[in-house]
């Protein structure tokens, strides 16, 4: 059938081809008038009088954009006193933020009391559009322009009320990233979160603040902020705890249609209220193909989830991600309130002290102190406390402090114990050994003299008290395992220390497993064992390729994938070895956490290259991961450098020392017997023969 089409309709919509049988409908399009045209369509869709078409009349009339018309002048816009034009309501949005609005007169910029028409617009900021078309009424405002007043006006009243409702609260999500339920409090306003669950509360536009508490541990984070009314998702992630992820996928018409998530990437760990805009999916699978115009080829939409690591709570997965990248500072809230929701364990007390280390040395210092409130008499957090209060540069304030607490209690083994632990050098030597012999079953004194006489050269006293200490009290003695595999080594003992080592990585509650099979490595290279008896497969971490060769290289043996060599943190284990410069550079790419992961031999090594050479950032990135009094950090640095001072009267550290040795012995200004006599003394306290060993051949003299 052959029709006049003046608005070339058919070859703009060729759906309607298969309508135009309809007399009503093929006098509407022969007129040339698109709203008529729609209208019609409107009524057949309405009284069902095209039943075997009406999947095209459902598509057809939800397209209003498909009938539009060019503008014949602008609409009339403005108002007085929230009295006049506008537009109102979006129908039909598009990819390119346009959409459908009704132009109406209102009141209150809100209400509509005469639709007028409807345009197709995109808003460009408050009640301000871009006017492309004019676009037919919607089946409602058709409706409501012949007859159906009264109930345009209540759907409409409704709207306002909404609106009215939206723009004076805002819809706030809460998410809990920890494995403890939380209870969030806002005045009156209290509800539950489930571990690692999430909710939304609506609450008053404004300042609010809000309190999330956690069952005897009490507070663990607080909110103070202005809620604003917005489309935005407004989000409180308690403590920055939950592993909240923003990930940009892009969808292609080119086959397959499937969405590409390999766009940008944003990481929310360690923030605790955000604002974002702009979501498209949000705690949801994104589907796998989205409508497009026929000039796009490719759409990019925002997606808004949760990672999810199998049983692993949230918030270790964010403290994984943060501090691999570097970012502890972030995690600093987390961590502390990880570690108040597990009592002050020192295992998380550690990472909460070293989290807020990386804000300020002044926040390190107030959880640390924070940690030994919450464990009061427990003498493992006041030495913490005191070593931060040393490397601080307190040293003469402690020992005042200290020893007048010990005059006030002089029969008292803790006290005496603090006060004794900040001596150094034969002093302390002599004042441990007199409290030994007064409080002769206190493991602290003990372990204290053992040290002492570890890193002073005296291997055999210190051997025997070792085993005394065993005696006493295993859990202080397994505090001194690595050092009690260096004295075992020193004595010849190799089957003894590789015993030791050989529980310490079986048992899987240990801490510094990996470290410890890197120690057996090479104790058991040493003795003529297999080194690779725990190094074939990294303990507690089977997946880790990369984990693996790094301590394989510091257990002295090849990597076993060779792409891995790339890998920064093998990179620089490698270069430790026989490259101290390339060893810096590699320190560049690495972070502050993953240089924590090397041994104190390679450590010392990096610190005193860094030292020689000046390199600021290597130094920042190293600064306190030793763990000395500022007194003995300066002492160290000028010895390394090569100034006339002697480490001798210092406790420091045997691996340190045969470190700082060789790092001094490459001082082309010292006198040749000098240096050589400190490559010797190198060799001699590198106990395990290991990456100083190995740099005293390879590096560079």
């Amino acid at each position: 059938m052959s029709i006049a089409d003046p608005a070339q309709l058919l070859q703009r919509v060729p759906e309607l081809n298969a309508l135009i049988d309809d007399p009503k409908i093929s006098r509407a399009i022969e007129s040339g008038d698109t709203f008529k045209v729609y209208r019609a369509l409107v009524l057949a869709k309405l009284f069902r009088r095209l039943p075997q078409h009406n999947d095209v009349l459902r598509l057809l009339t939800s397209e209003r954009r498909l009938f539009a018309k060019p503008l014949k002048g602008k609409p009339s816009l403005g108002s007085i006193n929230s009295v006049g034009f506008g537009f109102i309501g979006k129908a039909e949005k598009d990819l390119d933020d346009s959409y459908i609005a009704l132009h109406a007169f209102v009141i209150l910029f809100a209400i509509p009391l005469v639709p007028l028409g409807a345009y197709v617009v995109k808003s460009t900021g408050t009640r301000q559009w871009q006017i492309y078309a004019r676009a037919p009424l919607g089946i409602l405002g058709w409706l409501y322009t012949r007859g159906l007043a009264l109930l345009a006006v209540v759907l409409v009243l409704s709207g306002a009320a909404h609106s009215y409702h939206e723009s004076n609260t805002q819809d706030l999500m809460i998410l809990n990233g920890f494995d403890v339920p939380v209870s969030v409090s806002f005045d009156r306003q209290t509800m539950n979160l489930a571990p690692q669950a999430k909710a939304t509360i609506n609450l008053k536009a404004g300042r609010v603040h809000g309190v999330a508490t956690a069952g005897p541990s009490g507070v663990i984070d607080t909110l103070d902020e202005t809620l604003n009314s917005s489309e935005r998702y407004t989000i409180w992630n308690i403590a920055g705890a939950a592993p909240l992820v923003q990930n940009t996928i892009v969808y292609s018409k080119t086959a397959p249609a499937s969405p590409d998530t390999g766009g940008a990437q944003t990481v929310y760990c360690g923030k605790h209220f955000l604002e974002l805009d702009n979501i498209k999916y949000a705690f949801e699978e994104p589907p796998n193909t989205i409508s497009m115009s026929k000039h796009q080829t490719s759409v990019s939409v925002n997606h808004l989830t949760i990672i999810h690591s199998g049983d692993t709570p949230g918030v270790m997965a964010c403290m994984s991600y943060a501090f691999d990248q570097g970012h502890e500072k972030d995690m600093a809230k987390a961590a502390e309130a990880l570690a108040q929701l597990h009592d002050w364990d020192m295992r998380y007390a550690s990472t909460a002290i070293l989290a807020a280390e990386a804000v300020s040395s002044k926040e390190g210092m107030r959880v640390a102190q924070r940690v030994m409130q919450a464990k009061p008499g427990q003498v493992i957090y006041e030495r913490m406390v005191q070593d931060m209060r040393d490397e601080a540069g307190q040293h003469d304030t402690l020992l005042a402090e200290y020893a007048e607490r010990a005059r006030l209690q002089p029969d008292s083994a803790r006290e005496q114990y603090l006060y004794a632990s900040l001596m150094s050098g034969a002093q302390g030597i002599s004042a441990m050994q007199a409290l030994a012999q007064r409080f002769p079953k206190d493991p602290n004194i003990l372990r204290s003299l053992i040290w002492r006489r570890a890193v002073h050269g005296d291997y055999p006293n210190a051997i025997r008290d070792m085993a005394r200490l065993r005696q006493i009290s295993a859990i202080d003695a397994d505090r001194l395992i690595d050092l009690e595999v260096r004295l075992l080594v020193a004595q010849r003992k190799g089957f003894d220390a590789m015993n030791l080592l050989n529980a310490a990585v079986r048992d899987k509650t240990a801490n510094n497993r990996a470290g410890h099979a890197a120690d057996f490595g090479l104790v058991a290279k040493y003795f003529g064992a297999d080194p690779e008896l725990y190094l074939k497969v990294l303990p507690g971490d089977e997946k880790n390729s990369v984990a693996l060769d790094f301590y394989r290289v510091r257990a002295g043996l090849a990597p076993i994938l060779p792409q891995n060599t790339l890998a920064p943190t093998v990179k620089l284990a490698l270069a430790l070895r026989n490259a101290p410069a390339k060893a810096l550079l590699a320190a560049h790419d690495v972070t502050r956490y993953q240089i924590g992961s090397l041994g104190t031999d390679q450590l010392t090594l990096l610190y005193g290259e860094a030292v020689r050479t000046d390199d600021k950032i290597v130094l920042d990135k190293i600064k306190g991961l030793l763990r000395l009094p500022k007194s003995e950090d300066d002492l160290l640095r000028q010895f390394m450098r090569g100034d006339a001072v002697s480490l001798d009267e210092a406790d420091i550290d045997l691996d340190v020392q045969a470190a700082a040795y060789l790092i001094r012995s490459r001082n082309s200004q010292l006198p040749a017997a000098e240096r050589s006599a400190l490559r010797a003394r190198a060799a001699r306290t590198d106990l395990l023969h290991g990456t100083v060993s190995t740099a005293l051949n390879q590096w560079p003299g």
